[in-house]
């Protein structure tokens, strides 16, 4: 443009009013406009292309609409740009054509003649452009919209900087700013929950009214030991118990622990179905200690002889006497059980045995009859025969150490130190004798007789409430406190340290066993006996009755939550006729949300009496004592009043919340999917449960409810127009196979990778899918359920939302190339499919890069890229109608997901020791733990979403893409860069809680280990394992 085209572009006011074109009249809005100079040709506006703000910043025509827009989404407003044909001045309208008039006479038809459209001829093209609280302003004289548009809106950002609507370096600075809606104010996750809600209230009238909290019974007293008729010698039944007290469930390990007989007037309720059950015990907390009791059906025992039952039963109670250390009392017309030794040489059934014969024959020649006569006939204590080895040696065998009196701490015998004497140096204190460390006791030693005699190292003998053997066994045995006495001054007691350490844990036994006949009953009553009764007792357990993750009912409750989910998609969806269902998905959604909402299962709970088998009270060892026993009358003469508990007791009560009874049911569900993975099992329980799925009551039931023909087994007619060899060809039909699948109707294979827009394929893609969804939700936590059996509720959350993102099913669907088989996709789905693949090959190079195969893993290279809709759900509809076509087989869609989709989830998905990994958590904790409380995180979108991370008002990061989340990932990971690895918080930072330091166990739990240590880790275990 040369300078005198562009001093011709002047202020209107300068124009007089007479002189200005008929077509650059101004408007009646006060603003300053633009016009182009009178020409008498059809020429492009005269305008400067550039222009220089007071700060150096260029603007043209090719940028000003960016700034122009920036600054609208700053205000709040939608540009609104309006085109109109205007003719130079000297330049007429040319008239029709003699062609077009005569083919508007010879119209004849109804429709009325056709207009002319497009421009008029010669024409100019003028734009006009409304500026919110300032006015209009309009561009010169275009030869197209194009150029019009730019010039207004390059002249708009110019009248904004006069108003001071934007700074001289054209960033928005609006006088009235764009406030933001409820739901933009909320991040990703948190708008996504207001939307779930807001769905979820449009059926809210329609489910249960829930309470929030309540008073519920609470069942304390098994009715099973209500049913126990008084002990008669020949109907006894036998429950061999073997303890495991370090929690690993290694029963042949620990010789050191005796194993024992319970014995009852009747068979435990749960040995009809099964040969062996597993009782697991708590102990302590922070962390909970813990152990397992072997419990296996022992059968009906021989007849007792005349006698022998009263021997149990001061055996039984001289042993309880002994670990609860107050004077009980057993009556065998009252009392529910009995215990016995078994001999040291009997040897634990295999499970294998177990579970053939649902049980063992235990024999009255496996009790050791002999060391019950011991204690039962014999003293409670004995002094040693210090003086000859032999004996002094078989006093010490499998022996405690005691002093003569019943109600006093007791020692395990550990060994003989024939190497010590009293007046030897003490092995803990060499600066004085063992013998001078013996006097400092408060009690007084008599005076010793044999200077010579060895000397006993012993270990304190923990009784049940100062945590039993299983605390004991929780020190390292360098660690163990070592007692050294003088067998002289010393009693053995009469009850074997092996018995001692096992019945140790009774309280604990007994109360776990308690729980699980009531969760038996529970059971057996409302869900047909079909759960176990140890995953009975685990689903019932809240976790204010035992702090173990693996033992409550948190871990069943996520099963049993994708159980049901899945359940009901099938059920909804068989219900709508399949994939032919032409019904909205939203009520598909409502229907399936009225079974599965907590409301309705707490309900339910209520309804059936679920609610008073919860349990969630722990035992208190100190004020335990077993049930229908009672106090001796007189004790040293004072008289024990305390009540005792009796199988008689009456329900209490205690306050239970409805999410806690929702989560109760759930984890039935998940209980009685365990631990054959019985489906009918499941379908079984959901009935007794009252879930509504009436249409069918076993899994065979499935493939008959709906009544199709298979399409392609029709043989097609024959075309008479085609030659025959061309018929013969027709008749070979096409392998419709994906992943080693063949599909037996053609038309639901075409449906699942058609991306037609006719109204019946989207509809069958999406109830596809929602079935997809559903049965891969049921096989990826049934892997990580039954792969990771210590990991806690949330570890097993994390990881499975990790596995079931869209944007990881995008990278799955990448991986096995399914995108490769779309059809009917326009140019434009298709350009958009080769983005995002591409982009995707690059994120995974990316990840890949410079990894040897033994590193790569736990990279989750997808969230750094756009999610393609069509990706993302072509696996999940896969699966949905695979299960479809196969009648409801399982069978392929398990096989492709070992086959297929684990594997890439195994090699890329985070694992439990870093699932937690998100940089937005990291950045959080990392500035807690600093001490940091002046930092903010804000992402502005919507098109292109910029996130800044700010400590103490200073922008530390700045990031953009486009969407949100990534823009959050992204400016957080900056930020991480910049705090953390390069330094720079302690200048920022004037927090009076700030830290210098942070340890580095904390920085390891905020960041997790790097891959390199965690592959290290893997390899010393493996190392360790291979050499075991």
């Amino acid at each position: 443009m040369t300078v005198e085209q562009q001093e011709s572009v002047i202020p209107v006011a300068q124009i007089p009013p007479e002189e200005r074109p008929a077509a650059e009249q101004p408007p009646d809005l006060p603003t300053t406009i633009v016009v182009a100079p009178p020409t008498t040709v059809p020429a492009p506006s005269s305008a400067p292309l550039t222009y220089t703000s007071p700060a150096g910043v260029v603007l043209t025509f090719q940028n000003a609409g960016h700034h122009l827009s920036r600054w609208f989404q700053a205000s709040g407003h939608t540009p609104t740009y309006n085109m109109e044909d205007v003719l130079p001045p000297g330049i007429t309208e040319a008239p029709i054509s003699k062609k077009a008039a005569k083919k508007a006479r010879l119209d004849e038809s109804d429709e009325p003649a056709a207009v002319p459209t497009g421009p008029p001829l010669g024409s100019m093209r003028v734009c006009t452009l409304d500026l919110p609280y300032t006015g209009s302003v309009r561009s010169g004289l275009w030869p197209n919209k194009g150029l019009a548009k730019q010039h207004a809106s390059f002249e708009a950002c110019k009248v904004l900087m006069d108003k001071g609507e934007v700074d001289t370096s054209f960033q928005p600075a609006p006088s009235h700013p764009r406030g933001k809606t409820f739901e933009e104010r909320l991040e990703t996750k948190s708008r996504c929950n207001y939307r779930w809600e807001s769905r979820k209230l449009a059926i809210q009238d329609q489910l249960p009214q829930g309470t929030g909290q309540g008073d519920y019974e609470y069942k304390t007293t098994p009715e099973f030991w209500t049913t126990c008729p008084p002990f008669q010698p020949d109907h006894l039944w036998a429950s061999v118990f073997q303890l495991s007290p370090d929690g690993e469930g290694n029963y042949d390990n620990h010789p050191e622990c005796r194993m024992m007989c319970l014995i009852t007037s009747r068979p435990l309720p749960f040995w009809s179905s099964v040969g062996e059950t597993v009782v697991r015990m708590g102990v302590g907390e922070q962390p909970v200690l813990q152990a397992s009791m072997r419990l296996i059906n022992g059968g009906k025992m021989e007849p007792f002889q005349s006698g022998t039952l009263e021997q149990a039963q001061v055996f039984t109670e001289k042993l309880m006497r002994a670990q609860i250390q107050k004077p009980l009392m057993a009556d065998l017309a009252h009392v529910k059980w009995l215990l016995v030794p078994l001999r040291r040489s009997f040897k634990a059934p295999t499970k294998e045995i177990v579970s053939q014969n649902k049980g063992i024959k235990l024999r009255l020649k496996d009790i050791a009859w002999k060391e019950v006569d011991a204690v039962t006939d014999g003293p409670l204590t004995m002094p040693f025969t210090h003086n000859d080895m032999d004996i002094l040696q078989r006093q010490c065998k499998d022996r405690m150490s005691t002093v003569p009196s019943e109600m006093v701490r007791r020692n395990y015998i550990v060994r003989i130190r024939t190497d010590l004497n009293p007046s030897s140096p003490h092995p803990d204190h060499p600066e004085e004798t063992i013998l001078q460390a013996l006097e400092k006791e408060p009690n007084p030693l008599p005076e010793l007789s044999d200077p010579s005699q060895p000397i006993l190292e012993v270990e304190p003998a923990a009784l049940p409430k100062t945590g039993s053997y299983i605390t004991s066994l929780s020190i390292p045995d360098e660690k163990r406190p070592k007692l050294y006495l003088i067998p002289e001054f010393e009693h053995w007691h009469c009850i074997p340290s092996s018995v001692h350490r096992t019945t140790s844990t009774m309280p604990f036994f007994i109360h776990q066993l308690e729980s699980m006949l009531v969760a038996w009953e529970a059971s057996e009553k409302l869900c047909g006996s079909v759960v176990r009764p140890e995953y009975a007792l685990q689903a019932l357990t809240a976790p204010a009755g035992m702090n173990v993750n693996s033992w409550t009912y948190e871990r069943l409750e996520i099963l049993g939550d994708t159980l049901l989910k899945f359940f009901a998609t099938l059920h909804f969806y068989l219900a709508g006729g399949g994939a032919d269902c032409q019904d909205d998905p939203l009520k598909t959604w409502q229907d399936r949300h009225k079974v599965v909402s907590n409301k309705t299962l707490a309900h339910n709970c209520i309804k059936l009496g679920l609610v008073n088998y919860v349990r969630d009270r722990r035992v208190k060892v100190k004020e335990w004592a077993p049930r229908d026993w009672d106090f001796d009358t007189w004790i040293g003469g004072t008289a024990m009043k305390k009540h005792l508990k009796t199988s008689e007791d009456k329900s209490e009560f205690r306050n239970l919340g409805d999410k806690l009874l929702a989560d109760v049911v759930e984890a039935m569900i998940g209980a009685s999917y365990l631990p054959n993975k019985d489906m009918d099992n499941v379908i079984t329980t959901l009935h007794n449960l009252t879930v509504p799925l009436t249409l069918f009551k076993s899994w065979g039931d499935i493939k008959h409810v709906l009544q199709r023909e298979n399409e392609d087994e029709e043989e097609e007619a024959k075309d008479p127009d085609l030659p025959a060899y061309m018929n013969f060809f027709a008749k070979s039909k096409m392998q419709y196979e994906v992943f080693g699948y063949t599909f037996k109707r053609r038309k639901t294979f075409e449906d699942v990778f058609s991306l037609s827009s006719k109204r019946e394929t989207r509809m069958k893609r999406e109830r596809y899918k929602m079935l997809g969804n559903a049965v891969l939700d049921v096989y990826i936590i049934d892997y990580l359920y039954e792969n990771h059996p210590t990991e806690g509720p949330g570890s097993l959350s994390n990881m499975k939302t990790f596995r079931t993102t869209e944007g990881l099913r995008c990278a799955l669907a990448v991986e096995l190339g399914l995108q490769d088989l779309v059809i009917d996709g326009d140019d434009k789905t298709r350009r958009e499919l080769g983005r995002a693949t591409y982009f995707i090959n690059e994120a995974r190079k990316k990840a890949d890069a410079g990894l040897s195969e033994e590193e790569q893993g736990e990279v989750h290279y997808w969230e750094e890229v756009a999610v393609n809709h069509i990706t993302g759900s072509i696996m999940e509809i896969l699966l949905g109608a695979i299960l479809d076509d196969s009648d409801f087989d399982l069978e392929p869609t398990r096989k492709i997901f070992f086959e297929k989709i684990l594997p890439f989830t195994e090699k890329y998905c985070k694992g439990p020791a870093n699932t937690d990994m998100h940089p937005k958590g990291q950045i959080t904790r990392w500035m807690q733990a600093k001490g940091c409380m002046m930092y903010s995180l804000d992402v502005e979108g919507p098109k292109l979403n910029i996130g800044t991370f700010k400590v103490h008002d200073k922008e530390i990061a700045r990031e953009s893409a486009f969407t949100t989340h990534l823009a959050v990932r992204n400016v957080c990971n900056a930020a991480i860069r910049k705090l953390k690895d390069e330094g720079g918080l302690e200048e920022l930072c004037d927090c009076a809680s700030f830290k210098k330091v942070v340890p580095d166990d904390k920085i390891v739990e905020i960041f997790g280990k790097s891959r390199r240590e965690r592959m290290l880790e893997a390899q010393e275990k493996d190392a360790a394992s291979r050499k075991a």
